[in-house]
């Protein structure tokens, strides 16, 4: 609808609605109609939205320009330093997605608070106790993760295994590892297995005790070994200076992996790393003497049997220097297709034209987008040009039942489709698209995420920025307890261990833009 039809539709409208309040007062009250109009007509002017470039009405009566026409040139491009060692969530599992082929995902970490395996017993200030099971016995094992997400094919059932790094390997806290990092070797047997897993969607992603709950997967630990090992040093309670703790512990547990057998359109399950725990049930047993109620002889002979727990977590932890004692990292393995096999590299790029007009964003595979906006040079016209607004507006496809990004990031890009950094080697602190919003969060109501993108495009139209294109993102965020504001949890590395992803149609690209011309 063009500005003079969309006036006039709602000026029709006015004129009805006050022609049936004042018909009868038609011929006594013309000149108050007349006003009225008059006032209708001038708001209409004032308020009504600007519309193309090229509309005389708007370049005459105010003065304000818009376009939407402007090119989005978008390329899907292999992004570097997707980084995924001590993220908040563990991905183990695999599925096909319909654009992109098959990703798997296997995670590795350690025990983190090794140095509490001790028994703890308690006898109330009991006297005369007898031992009958002194310090404890372990009766189980399993090792219990909370999952916040999934993506894929829940329906399919799914097996995971618990496995033991080998004895040559290792895994560093003081290294980065990210989702291309070569998996450690691990032993033959198996800690524990879970059979025929099938995934349940999880019911509140906010609340994880109460009445609602995460759904959880466990895994009971089986191999003799270690069930023995756990439970000497268990039975070293009273001895506590011979419990392996740190480096003793770890020289014997060098950490544990968690991967999946499942069939390959299945899903890929998040599993909580700061809830899960491995949890060891024990036991201990003893007699003690009831006395009567004058204490003055005994009464009868009590048997106390408690049941007990204790959990080995696998979040981070650190010792009293700050300095990292415990690593954990994922490792994500997508087999592409199609034209998307030529993405090989950091750095290499497919256009949108090789893609049936489609880009993809899916951080935990490296993916992102290349955006280059070749026409916006012509929008000054050989005149001066001031921007009043302009808004990055990304639709994503129908995701065909997959989990999109919650946010998307825009950096700088480098000639090569690099992040740019602050640094030309190493891991340089990353340039996020400077202006009003380099992020932007999914709003399911418009299906849309929208970058306020005013000073960004001023500055490369005036020429203060040189830019090489943006990329853009997804990656994981963390909230500001004091201030409740948001921003990506590391400024050196694009972070986003989930596999959420977004597919756009370049043709719904849009760069809305209201601008004004300057006079020199």
């Amino acid at each position: 609808m063009n500005y003079l039809t969309k006036n006039l539709s709602t000026f029709l409208k006015q004129i009805s609605t006050v022609f049936t309040i004042f018909t009868q007062r038609w011929w006594a009250n013309k000149s108050l109609l007349t006003s009225i109009i008059l006032f209708f007509c001038i708001s209409l002017t004032a308020c009504e939205d600007p519309q193309e470039i090229g509309s005389d009405v708007f370049v005459q009566d105010i003065g304000i320009l818009f376009t939407d026409t402007l090119t989005v040139d978008a390329s899907t491009v292999l992004l570097d330093s997707v980084a995924t060692s001590n993220t908040s969530n563990l991905l183990v599992g695999r599925y096909i997605d319909p654009k992109l082929g098959l990703v798997e995902a296997s995670s590795y970490f350690h025990i983190a608070n090794a140095d509490t395996l001790y028994s703890s017993v308690d006898t109330a200030g009991r006297k005369n106790v007898t031992w009958l099971k002194y310090p404890s016995k372990v009766d189980s094992i399993r090792f219990i993760m909370p999952y916040t997400l999934y993506q894929g094919d829940t329906l399919q059932p799914q097996t995971f295994n618990l496995t033991q790094l080998s004895d040559d390997a290792s895994l560093d806290a003081t290294l980065s590892y990210y989702r291309t990092s070569t998996a450690p070797s691990l032993k033959s047997t198996l800690l524990g297995q879970a059979k025929n897993v099938r995934i349940r969607p999880v019911k509140d992603k906010n609340i994880i005790s109460g009445t609602s709950r995460f759904d959880t997967l466990r895994i009971p630990i089986t191999d003799p070994t270690f069930v023995n090992f756990i439970a000497s040093q268990r039975d070293l309670q009273s001895s506590k200076d011979n419990v392996l703790i740190g480096t003793g512990f770890r020289n014997k547990i060098r950490g544990l992996a968690l991967t999946s057998e499942s069939a390959k359109n299945a899903a890929i399950l998040g599993i909580s790393s700061d809830l899960s725990v491995l949890k060891v049930y024990y036991h201990y047993k003893y007699i003690y003497t009831l006395r009567n109620a004058a204490n003055t002889a005994d009464s009868i002979r009590v048997t106390v049997d408690t049941t007990k727990s204790n959990n080995l977590y696998i979040g981070l932890y650190t010792s009293s220097t700050g300095a990292a004692q415990n690593a954990r990292f994922v490792k994500i393995t997508p087999t592409k297709t199609g034209t998307f096999t030529k993405l090989e590299k950091g750095g290499d790029i497919v256009p949108a034209s090789s893609t049936s007009n489609e880009v993809v964003v899916q951080a935990a595979t490296g993916l992102g987008v290349k955006l280059n906006f070749p026409t916006l040079a012509k929008l000054k016209n050989g005149r001066d040009v001031a921007i009043n607004k302009a808004e990055l507006v990304l639709e994503p496809n129908d995701n065909t039942g997959l989990s999109l990004p919650s946010d998307l990031v825009i950096i700088e890009s480098t000639p090569a489709n690099r992040p740019l950094r602050t640094t030309t080697t190493g891991e340089g602190t990353i340039y996020f698209v400077s202006g009003e919003s380099y992020s932007a969060a999914y709003v399911a109501k418009s299906n849309t995420y929208t970058f306020n993108v005013t000073s960004s495009l001023q500055n490369i139209l005036s020429g203060r920025n040189k830019s090489n294109g943006w990329l853009l993102s997804s990656t994981s965020f963390v909230t500001n307890s004091s201030t409740g504001t948001r921003s990506p949890s590391s400024s050196k590395n694009i972070v986003s261990p989930t596999p959420d992803r977004a597919v756009f149609n370049n043709s719904k690209m849009k760069l809305k833009i209201y601008y004004t011309y300057v006079a020199k």
